[in-house]
């Protein structure tokens, strides 16, 4: 999908009469992603050989010696193998499992935990007395497809190239504005609004980009169970790459 979407906007660049370089400094703010979806969303020559690369929903599986609040349900249990190779611009393990837990309406509290190949496991079900909309759900696959983001407010005004060649001509700032919406287009695919890792966030009201955090993984409400929230689940690069996922932020915006 990276090098399709990156050949598509440089053909949409060409088609608007855009300059080369320009239209290529956008380019060069795509970001990789895997997307996790249901397989009756996976693009259709996906689906031959797809393999579940996800299970969301259900109980956690985890060591008897971890410990998570039990009121804190299962989101999303990662099986690493199972990820394309090669795709992510972030770190993110090759084997075991990472396992997300966190409560969807609260953004403070929420566990990443990396379980690697072989870990011993038990499965461990949200308190019953604790009301829990994901406790009625039982636990579905996940497939995995490759996708590229683009960032979530980018304006012709981050790109100094657009800006040199915009500069005093309306009809030229029409073109880059053109451009921008060409590339939201593109990039739109139907498996896109499920469980993201990596790339950009799709944050509406405020960025983790922006205060300099990188995304690891977002979680909308939709793909479990159809409401408006988004869980993103973010850090350093530095803490991703050495799996300090204890020091990961959660934010949820709705």
């Amino acid at each position: 999908m990276t090098s399709i979407a990156h050949e598509a906007v440089r053909g949409a660049g060409r088609s608007l009469g855009i300059p080369d370089p320009v239209t290529e400094a956008f380019v060069r703010l795509l970001r990789p992603c895997v997307y996790l979806c249901p397989y009756e969303e996976l693009p259709e020559e996906s689906r031959e050989d797809a393999r579940p690369a996800a299970r969301a929903g259900g109980p956690a599986h985890l060591p008897e010696d971890v410990a998570v609040p039990a009121y804190v349900p299962h989101l999303v249990t990662v099986d690493c193998a199972a990820i394309p190779t090669g795709v992510l611009d972030i770190e993110f393990p090759a084997d075991g499992h990472v396992a997300i837990l966190a409560e969807v309406t609260d953004q403070d509290e929420g566990f990443v935990i990396h379980l690697p190949a072989g870990t011993e496991t038990v499965e461990r079900h949200p308190r019953e007395t604790e009301p829990n909309t994901l406790a009625s759900h039982k636990s579905f696959p996940l497939y995995a497809v490759a996708g590229t983001t683009m960032p979530g407010a980018l304006r012709r005004s981050h790109v100094v190239e657009a800006v040199d060649y915009a500069e005093g001509d309306v009809g030229r700032a029409r073109l880059v504005d053109n451009l921008i919406h060409e590339m939201g287009a593109i990039l739109a695919v139907r498996w896109g609004y499920g469980i993201q890792l990596g790339g950009f966030a799709p944050a509406w009201h405020d960025p983790l980009e922006d205060r300099g955090n990188t995304l690891f993984v977002s979680i909308p409400e939709s793909a479990l169970f159809g409401g408006e929230c988004v869980t993103l689940v973010s850090g350093s690069r530095e803490q991703i790459a050495e799996r300090r996922y204890n020091e990961l932020e959660f934010d949820v915006e709705s």
